[in-house]
């Protein structure tokens, strides 16, 4: 009797792959791995029924969920693949404990109990230690956190510095690390498909908005915007082992240097790494930033064309070669744009989201100056909001290039969403503000192109317009800041339905930073799948180190 699990499996760790090899040692059983690209099939022949059922349950208990787990069934066949998959043995990623090495570690009665060196071919970080129980020095150590002390921890991939979220915190750039997947749904808004992202074995950083019993705990935290994550090495995990036991279930962690009343000092890490971050939706799940547990991939260049970089790396990733491919580089730093590649015609520019202002007063003369509607709406602006018009008009611009994120800075400004000139910071806000905004819907914000001398470009103004149309109505902050970002994405939908008619597109790929906003990875894979077979970085940050794994060097 042969039984296959056929996996949608989009990681380079083999962990499934070794597992499932123990997992036939254990039993005596002749197996066969068959991979091809993400499809990994796994065989194994058994004797009986009731062996195979017991290979199962072994089986499926020691396997972790992962965030490059896609699909999974499992089905009865005639017979073994004739071509196997051997595996790399020298790859060995760090990665958090597995399930077999967790149990025994919170097994009292177990040689490894409270050992924080216990690793596996599967899972750890590849340093070696003094094996025995650690428990009463994560005992003191907890209790000095509970007092309200900063206490200094090396963990197996970094140097950080953690206590219970307070005044502190509002100084620093820092994270949650929270005890169990309960605490994170006490403390903030998660979706279901946000928890089975956050359990998983890479134990990834996913932004969240707090919820009001954070803020009654912690009153002092200031950021209503925060990432969580569940501890991701032992010597966290015991920590908040101890700490869950003495009532506390989620400290604060950062790599700034700040003082420390306390070191906790049980390991020497030899490389820093920095864990990932994700963000999710109910298809997909996207790696915002951060290196740990991921591969290194060939840099195919030192110089780069950003959005054509970003472009083909999800290209090679994916081995899309074959298929005419639409690309939208929505990057927070650099150009933004809409590239079309194919068999056929190559690598065009179909659209550019950039443009060119001097300062605040040119975007207000060219409003006033496209119809009567674009005046009246300046002069209501000013006539409703004279003392802040003043300020902001005065702005000039030192970098005169712009982008989408750029643009959502200005209207933030002209909003009054915050008090800084920065285009980046002030955009910061708007996303900050559609991110804590837990609507379904925001108001229609025009995204339009028009034609320039028989080029077809991007018009910022009318964003503008009508962001300003809907703050003199009166309409909430969050709500309208999540309808300019909502708005975008409609406007793209729209234009890759038109792209897909012109060009026969087959599929679309999605790069840049932008995507670590959760509404907006949400909405697009969602949104934009409906009529498109849409692709994300898979083992990539979708900004950064992509660009140059596509390797696709500037036109000089």
């Amino acid at each position: 009797m042969i039984l296959v699990f056929n996996l949608d499996y989009r990681s380079s760790s083999q962990v499934y792959e070794k597992i499932f090899l123990q997992t036939l040692n254990a039993f005596d059983l002749k197996g066969v791995i068959e991979k091809k690209h993400f499809a990994l099939n796994l065989y194994v022949e058994a004797r009986s029924a009731e062996v195979l059922e017991a290979f199962v349950t072994k089986f499926s208990s020691e396997l972790p969920q992962s965030i490059f787990l896609y699909g999974s069934e499992a089905q009865i066949v005639e017979k073994m693949p004739k071509d196997t998959y051997v595996l790399n043995k020298e790859i060995k990623l760090s990665l958090p404990f597995c399930p077999s090495c967790l149990k025994e570690v919170m097994d009292d009665r177990h040689k490894n109990y409270y050992n924080i060196f216990t690793h596996c071919d599967i899972c750890g970080y590849g340093i070696e230690g003094e094996n025995r129980s650690y428990k009463k020095e994560f005992e003191e150590a907890a209790k000095a956190i509970a007092a309200r002390k900063v206490v200094q921890v090396n963990t197996f991939y970094g140097s950080y510095f953690v206590g219970i979220p307070a005044q502190i915190c509002n100084d620093i750039d820092f994270d949650i690390v929270s005890y169990d997947l309960a605490s994170i749904e006490k403390y903030a808004n998660v979706e279901s498909y946000e928890i089975t992202t956050l359990g998983a074995m890479e134990k990834p950083l996913v932004k969240l908005k707090k919820k009001i019993q954070f803020s009654m705990d912690h009153e002092e935290v200031e950021s209503d915007l925060l990432r969580f994550k569940l501890p991701d090495d032992f010597v966290l995990h015991l920590l908040m082992e101890e700490l869950h036991d003495i009532g506390i279930d989620a400290i604060f962690i950062t790599e700034e240097e700040i003082d420390a009343d306390e070191s906790f000092i049980l390991v020497e890490s030899e490389e820093n790494f920095e864990p990932i971050e994700v963000v999710a939706s109910e298809n997909n799940v996207a790696i915002v930033s951060g290196e740990k547990g991921l591969p290194k991939f060939s840099v195919y260049t030192q110089e780069v064309n950003p959005g054509m970089g970003s472009f083909f790396s999800v290209i090679k990733e994916h081995q899309l070669n074959d298929e005419n491919v639409a690309g939208l580089n929505l990057s927070k730093e650099f150009n933004n744009t809409l590239l079309v590649h194919g068999q056929k015609y190559g690598t065009i520019e179909y659209l550019s989201f950039n443009f060119e202002f001097d300062s605040m007063q040119e975007i207000f003369d060219k409003i006033i100056a496209t119809n009567d509607s674009g005046k009246k709406i300046v002069e209501n602006f000013k006539a409703q909001f004279p003392e802040h018009f003043d300020s902001f008009i005065k702005i000039k611009f030192n970098n005169k290039t712009f982008n989408i994120f750029k643009l959502w800075g200005i209207v933030s400004i002209v909003l009054d969403y915050t008090n800084t000139k920065d285009l980046l910071e002030a955009a910061q806000k708007l996303e900050e503000n559609a991110m804590s905004f837990l609507g379904t819907k925001g108001p229609r914000i025009d995204y339009k192109l028009h034609n320039v001398k028989g080029k077809v470009e991007f018009d910022p103004l009318m964003t503008i317009r009508t962001a300003m149309s809907f703050k003199l109505a009166g309409v909430d902050p969050l709500m309208l800041s999540y309808g300019v970002i909502e708005s975008f994405l409609e406007f793209l939908a729209n234009e890759l339905d038109e792209v897909k008619q012109s060009m026969d597109i087959t599929a679309v790929t999605v790069t840049g930073s932008l995507l670590g906003n959760k509404h907006m990875f949400s909405k697009m894979s969602k949104e934009i799948s409906k009529n498109h077979n849409i692709y994300f970085n898979n083992e990539l940050p979708v900004d950064g180190r992509n660009m140059f794994y596509g390797g696709v060097s500037p036109e000089k």
